[in-house]
């Protein structure tokens, strides 16, 4: 069983610009330096023309008090590893997140499609942790803490878009 879904991120700016951002290696690296707390590490990026591809690691302590049935899983420090991948030319995307030592799986499929007075990047959020008895609560858990972290992200993505 999995917990699904959907997030939108709305923009006052054309498809175009916020692909633009989206495909800039420059702007993960910002943006995570904005959210305060993370290390960041690019361990592979390319771009084609139409497709572009990154895939970043991440570590911080946890902001919110993790329960001890995940602790066992978590530990005292997150590790992540994201790859984006994004098909330039339809607007079509796929993000995958790994949590290091922990059973836990998170997707999303991701497309700017252009709405009225600019654009919204609509995601598709599919978490997985296929562990007995608490599988379904640490999903839970994650998928709340990532609802409450969506608006403070979405406000740094606004303002790096003015540099595009």
């Amino acid at each position: 069983m999995s917990t699904q879904y959907e997030e939108r991120q709305s923009f006052d700016q054309p498809k175009e610009k916020v692909l633009r951002m989206f495909s800039d290696r420059a702007y993960f690296e910002r943006k995570y330096a904005a959210s305060g707390g993370w290390d960041i590490k690019i361990l592979e990026h390319e771009l084609d023309g139409k497709r572009f591809r990154i895939k970043c690691s991440y570590s911080r302590k946890p902001d919110a008090d993790v329960p001890g049935f995940a602790k066992k899983f978590i530990g005292d420090s997150v590790q992540l590893t994201q790859e984006d991948v994004w098909d330039l030319e339809t607007a079509n995307g796929r993000l995958s997140i790994e949590i290091r030592n922990a059973p836990i799986r998170m997707s999303a499929a991701m497309r700017v499609v252009e709405e009225k007075g600019g654009c919204v990047n609509v995601l598709q959020w599919t978490l997985n942790c296929p562990v007995p008895l608490i599988g379904s609560k640490l999903e839970q858990m994650l998928a709340t803490e990532m609802h409450n972290k969506a608006a403070a992200d979405l406000d740094i993505s606004r303002r790096l878009l003015t540099d595009y």
